[in-house]
């Protein structure tokens, strides 16, 4: 129990320090904000019909949130200010698990060789640029949404990161 306390109070110190999310840091903890509002507002929303309606009339019938803003059902009910009262704890609970997550591949690639790092930013960049198509295509996000925007920011910015070294050398040659 020890190494977690360490962790703990690691993670607190460098917390303070930065006034932010130290394992995200400042643009991470700003892509996650809007990426994981997505994906809390799904949960959210699918819970709150299970829980009103029923679980048949979401896994049966297909009842869902058709329009988060004004929190009309598809079937033409309205649940009003509800919906956002069930997303913001998912909300929480989701950047909570993406700043465990970034902990725990940051301190897992700290003792690898240097070019794993290079490929898990490549990997992430990519799987975040390619989140940003899905929900512009498939979704039906308009480009300047936040959502697509940050992924598509944080993404390239990632791969960026990543790939910029690898050309330096590249170009000396």
């Amino acid at each position: 129990m020890s190494g977690l306390r360490r962790a703990l109070d690691s993670w607190s110190k460098r917390a303070e320090e930065d006034r932010c999310l130290p394992n995200l840091g400042r643009g991470g903890g700003l892509v996650a904000l809007f990426v994981t509002s997505y994906f809390a507002a799904m949960i959210g929303d699918a819970l709150l019909v299970i829980f009103i309606y029923g679980p048949r009339a979401f896994f049966v019938d297909g009842v869902h949130v058709s329009d988060w803003k004004h929190g009309v059902l598809s079937n033409g009910r309205s649940v009003g200010p509800l919906t956002g009262l069930a997303t913001f704890p998912f909300w929480i609970l989701l950047i909570a698990c993406a700043e465990i997550a970034a902990g725990l591949l940051s301190s897992f690639l700290r003792s690898t060789p240097a070019w794993w790092l290079g490929i898990a930013q490549v990997l992430g960049g990519f799987a975040l640029i390619g989140f940003c198509g899905w929900l512009d295509w498939h979704e039906g996000f308009p480009f300047l949404h936040p959502i697509p925007a940050a992924a598509l920011v944080g993404g390239v910015y990632l791969a960026w990161k990543a790939l910029w070294p690898a050309a330096a050398v590249v170009g000396k040659r």
